[in-house]
């Protein structure tokens, strides 16, 4: 055992390297450590992404402009049909082979682009736009990855490729433009050109100024040309500003899908490890806290029981009115649905004892927790209907309701999966959503609120026709409205010819609102209404 007292506790001195004579070489060993930063590697370009990365600069600038500024019409569709066209087609150059699954998913995304021809809808055109634009860019890492289109962990999945990958790549483009560049001697000539250009601007732009204030003929040259540069002009260069980072995105996105194969996606395995780090709340202090909320819950549907019950009798309690009642409701759903949303969210991920092992008591209060807001969603959509049958539809009205029927079967999917344990519900919830979403965007929501109050206008079960509601939606109602033109009053009439004649003056205008099925049928249908 070594003694304490007797041990030599100096430090010996601080020797410094030998210094080699003054000129002479020094040599590793006599040089200083300095701490080495850690450098990204650089970009592997390979042969064919110069071609394709100078292919997603005209496709930046046409994704910026007739998908983002002008979200509307045939050109947004051909876009977004010849952005997956150049994104498969790097994937099969890459030589990563899409499944026959993977094959008819991309066709499922393809068909969705028709949205954009078929309604003139701008608030389907954004929604479709976020949908589209999310599901390429996953079909990219899907394909690339070798995996299925839904994943067990899908939301952290999809996560990853639309907020991490696109811009860890997005450095590929120019360099894979920049080796193209070096390479080609025409290439090379063009940039000398360029720069000389560059550099010479703000000397031409002082001899221009000096030359117009010496001569009234230049002067007038300039002015002549300054008008020449509209804001349209202004515009474009500012989308081409924007779109190539835009394309550099787009490449990124392609081409991190393409890596998948040299980095792989996390397996379930590495999900579930990082998961479990969430897992520090113990069970019984969520049953805990979580036992109040459905006692406050159980003793708020047993006061109310008239209040709810009294939509789907189909009849006002006391003296509220139609609105007041169904305002009620809708925002009582809300705050609700978020609630609830919010404790299931924490206790499936925060709970110890969690995951496919979870108690039988942790599944059990969740699935109390979603037979309340089942009830409260019930009741909700009962009022909905109970006021469309008394005032018609309009977008809101319809797009709360479809609202309601999505988050319904979230929770009742919530629930089977307490059950099974086994249970997909991710695959389940995303053909859902799928499912749902198509028949909104394909219905074309518009000409259904307009088609849903005409006819009951016709049948006598409407008192009143909002047109002037009607006439604030997009061209597919007023195609329906020209359909039912004799059902209308000549007062209604007239103010209908008088909103149709300034919304067919508009497309001088804006020739990109034609762009779509219902501009172009208006376009050749309208002259046959009754003067």
């Amino acid at each position: 055992m070594i003694n304490p007292e007797t041990q030599n506790t100096e430090q010996p001195a601080y020797t410094p390297p030998v210094q080699p004579p003054y000129g002479q070489p020094v040599p590793p060993s006599a040089m200083p450590y300095y701490a080495q930063r850690i450098t990204k590697p650089p970009h592997t370009v390979k042969p064919y992404d110069g071609l394709f990365a100078w292919l997603m600069i005209p496709l930046g600038f046409l994704f910026l402009r007739y998908i983002v500024v002008y979200a509307d019409g045939f050109v947004t569709t051909g876009v977004f049909l010849l952005l997956f066209a150049l994104g498969a087609a790097y994937l099969l150059k890459n030589g990563c082979k899409p499944t026959a699954g993977q094959w008819l998913s991309g066709a499922v995304i393809c068909a969705f682009t028709a949205v954009f021809s078929l309604t003139a809808s701008a608030l389907l055109h954004g929604l479709c736009f976020l949908f589209l634009l999310a599901a390429f860019v996953w079909w990219m890492q899907a394909v690339g990855g070798k995996v299925p289109f839904v994943t067990r962990y899908f939301a952290l999945d999809l996560g990853d490729a639309l907020l991490v990958q696109p811009f860890r790549e997005m450095g590929a483009a120019p360099a894979a433009i920049s080796a193209s560049v070096k390479k080609s001697e025409s290439a090379k000539t063009v940039r000398t050109v360029l720069l000389g250009l560059l550099v010479t601007v703000p000397l031409t732009v002082i001899v221009g100024v000096l030359l117009a204030s010496a001569d009234s003929a230049v002067e007038e040259i300039f002015t002549q040309l300054g008008e020449l540069i509209t804001d349209d002009i202004v515009t474009i260069i500012a989308e081409i500003a924007f779109g190539i980072p835009a394309a550099f995105l787009l490449f990124g996105a392609c081409r991190s899908g393409a890596d998948r194969r040299d980095n792989p996606m996390p397996d379930d395995g590495t999900h579930a490890e990082r998961l479990s780090a969430l897992r520090f709340i113990p069970n019984l202090g969520l049953y805990a806290g979580v036992t109040p909320i459905c006692l406050l819950y159980l003793l708020y549907v047993c006061t109310q029981t008239s209040y709810f019950f009294s939509a789907f009798a189909g009849k006002l309690p006391g003296d509220m009115i139609y609105s007041e009642y169904a305002r009620r409701g809708f925002f009582e759903l809300c705050a609700i649905a978020v609630i609830n949303l919010a404790v299931l969210l924490v206790m499936n991920a925060c709970a110890k004892k969690g995951g496919r092992e979870r108690p039988k008591a942790l599944s059990f209060y969740v699935t109390l927790l979603c037979c309340f807001t089942l009830f409260i969603i019930a009741t909700a959509l009962a009022k909905m209907l109970l006021y469309i049958d008394a005032y018609g539809l309009t977008r809101l009205r319809l797009y709360t309701a479809w609202f309601m029927v999505l988050l319904a079967v979230v929770f009742l999917v919530l629930i089977v999966r307490q059950f099974v344990r086994k249970f997909p519900t991710a695959a389940v919830l995303t053909a859902v959503f799928l499912v749902m979403f198509g028949g909104l965007c394909f219905s074309r929501p518009d000409a259904r609120i307009a088609e849903y109050n005409l006819t009951r206008y016709e049948q006598h079960t409407l008192p009143e026709l909002d047109l002037d509601a009607l006439t604030d939606l997009s061209d597919d109602a007023y195609v329906v409205i020209v359909q039912h033109f004799d059902a209308l009053n000549e007062s209604q009439q007239a103010f209908f010819t008088k909103q149709l004649r300034a919304r067919l003056d508009s497309y001088t205008e804006s020739r990109d609102e034609t762009w779509n099925a219902s501009a172009q049928w208006l376009l050749h249908h309208a002259l046959e209404m009754p003067q």
